[in-house]
């Protein structure tokens, strides 16, 4: 599938987006970021087939093809189960997904908007194999900014799906205006050390993906309800 192929209404014209300055971003998100990299794995090579808009698109479609089949049909109770009164249900996953996403795209944005540095590159720290595996392990846990905590904004799945996939619209907008190679000339930093574009929206699937296994890890637990 192709970007151009998602319904956008998106002007021939790199018309500016309304962003957060970087100065405004909260640090939290970087720190949010630093989570899935606090021990880097050995480089694994990508194939340069990857290194494109279909693959990234791709990746998207998935993780939310992923996810409306594992919670469509869930009844309230399926969908409420907290499995501890500390941890989260399948619910709360899907909004903190929504609420990240909505604070992270703002961020990438911004990146986009500034003056290309490819100058940079011999400064990337990661791979993109890197990003896309390490944030997915969940062996390492941590506790959420208090800000991207859930607050039962949605009644049903159907709801926390459909905005997710409009908020995306942004996402997909930004791949519709900035090429490959614009992507990864725009070198900003992170705590632990700099990324380019394109990694930075791998970091966004990823995220989903993540809660994604969480979701996985909720319906397998014992006393998850049946119906």
């Amino acid at each position: 599938m192709r970007v151009s192929e998602i319904k956008l209404k998106v002007s021939a014209k790199k018309q500016p987006l309304k962003t957060i300055p970087m100065r405004k971003i909260p640090l939290f998100l970087f720190a949010f970021l630093l989570l899935g990299f606090q021990q880097i794995n050995a480089h694994q090579p990508i194939d340069p087939e990857e290194n494109d808009k279909s693959f990234l698109l791709n990746y998207y479609q998935e993780n939310i093809n992923k996810l409306r089949a594992k919670t469509t049909g869930l009844s309230s109770e399926q969908l409420t189960y907290q499995p501890t009164p500390e941890s989260w249900s399948v619910i709360m996953c899907l909004e903190h997904i929504y609420l990240t996403e909505k604070a992270l795209v703002g961020m990438v944005a911004a990146i986009m908007e500034q003056p290309a540095n490819p100058e940079d590159r011999e400064q990337l720290v990661v791979t993109d194999a890197d990003i896309m595996n390490n944030i997915v392990d969940r062996s390492a846990r941590f506790k959420a900014p208090e800000v991207l905590h859930p607050t039962n904004t949605f009644d049903n799945a159907e709801t926390a799906i459909e905005a997710i996939t409009e908020n995306r619209q942004v996402i997909f907008e930004l791949m519709e205006r900035y090429s490959i190679d614009e992507m990864r000339s725009k070198i900003a930093d992170a705590p632990f050390g700099k990324i380019d574009g394109y990694q930075y929206l791998l970091f966004i699937a990823g995220h989903a993906n993540r809660h994604s296994l969480q979701i996985d890890e909720i319906m397998a637990s014992e006393g998850f309800p049946q119906e």
